[in-house]
């Protein structure tokens, strides 16, 4: 089957966290922690790696959000080799994660930048994982940005509210 890494694992944790947090808000009418996950689609592409072209098949980017209210306490993100690992070579190249907050009109207010992992490596999943606790200035989104060689790949928000 493969190996499955923490990314995976990550991703995984959040689908049970997420019908854990809706169950828990479902049964209480004070304010509780709540969470998030969300997948958008990476439509396959091809870029030059060094000298060579590399296509990588459409594939899912996964994001997952914790906190209350305009608290922000965990974000993941990470992007799955679809057909499993070494199709399309597996190699990930010149690849970031971004976080993007906007408020309710949708202007962005704050972007924090991923690395830039420039290395092409051998993965069946790439991720970030961020524990940074924030307190967002508006409510509006929090969204995960898939870039590749400097071009957004893919993008998958959760609406923040009170």
């Amino acid at each position: 089957m493969g190996r499955v890494n923490a990314v995976t694992r990550y991703v995984s944790q959040a689908a049970l966290a997420t019908s854990t947090a809706v169950a828990t808000v479902i049964s209480f009418s004070t304010p509780a922690s709540a969470s998030a996950v969300g997948y958008a689609k990476v439509v396959g592409f091809c870029m030059d790696a060094k000298g060579q072209e590399l296509c990588l098949p459409t594939t899912t980017l996964g994001h997952f959000v914790r906190g209350s209210g305009r608290n922000v306490n965990r974000q993941e993100a990470s992007v799955q080799d679809s057909f499993g690992m070494d199709s399309a070579g597996g190699n990930w190249c010149n690849w970031r994660i971004d976080w993007r907050y906007s408020d309710t009109n949708g202007r962005v207010y704050l972007i924090s930048k991923g690395e830039t992992h420039r290395k092409c490596t051998l993965h069946s999943s790439i991720g970030r994982v961020d524990t940074t606790h924030r307190t967002l200035k508006h409510y509006g989104k929090a969204c995960a940005d898939f870039f590749v060689a400097g071009t957004k790949r893919a993008s998958q928000c959760h609406f923040i509210t009170e």
